[in-house]
């Protein structure tokens, strides 16, 4: 067996493993956590791309790689943007020196307890683009290439169980529904639109611009919103 042949068995042994542990939220986690299981990082998120939205969140193994995740949504910046931007993988040695690469993203990492490295492997299956596979590690350094090589195979094999779950029907593709936060986005998105008259990419703008400048993750300021608790037409 091959090196890429074991490690696609190892994926789906503990994706099926973890996938009955997390029966309440669908196996997106799951994702998140064979990939963690299987690779040598600590941490990993999904996020998808989403139209005029850009990129969410969609799942994380821990609470730190959910914060970056979000920090990227609501920069509107960062290794995952690129990598979705370019297809190709984003290499990132030292979370705590992307000032220059991305002030934004930066900025927001600041609020964050985030250290370490991390790659973002574009999830892609030729000209699409579904978003991006983000890997952490602990500690600062750059990812060796058999690190780099495993994590694009896995990328891969989740882009496989991405597709498999979308043509999958009711209640067996529950595990692909978007996102509690990523409903509550498009929600706010919507009231942006009847508030203001403007386009649906504008609208996303508006809430990711609010989110930046206040110090929120973009799923608070939706929050906001939908709670009637913002306005944009006042």
């Amino acid at each position: 067996m091959g090196q890429f042949d074991q490690l696609t068995d190892e994926f789906f042994s503990a994706l099926e493993f973890l996938t009955k542990l997390s029966a309440d939220d669908g196996g997106m986690a799951a994702l998140c956590g064979a990939c963690v299981r299987v690779l040598p990082v600590q941490r990993a998120a999904i996020l998808i791309q989403e139209r005029d939205a850009g990129l969410q969140p969609w799942c994380a193994s821990d609470s730190v790689a959910a914060r970056v995740a979000a920090v990227q949504a609501t920069a509107g910046q960062g290794p995952a943007v690129d990598a979705v931007a370019t297809g190709v993988p984003v290499l990132v040695d030292d979370l705590g020196a992307t000032a220059e690469r991305w002030p934004g993203f930066a900025d927001e990492l600041n609020r964050v307890a985030a250290a370490g490295s991390m790659v973002a492997v574009p999830l892609q299956m030729g000209v699409v683009r579904f978003g991006v596979l983000d890997l952490y590690r602990a500690h600062p350094g750059r990812p060796e290439p058999a690190v780099i090589s495993a994590g694009l195979h896995i990328a891969d094999l989740v882009i496989a169980q991405l597709i498999a779950g979308s043509e999958r029907s009711a209640p067996a593709a529950l595990w692909w529904d978007r996102p509690l936060t990523s409903r509550i986005i498009h929600q706010a998105a919507g009231i942006v639109i009847a508030q203001l008259g403007i386009g649906a990419p504008d609208a996303y703008a508006r809430l990711r611009a609010h989110a930046f400048a206040r110090g929120l993750s973009l799923a608070e300021v939706a929050q906001l919103v939908v709670d009637n608790r913002i306005r944009f037409d006042t």
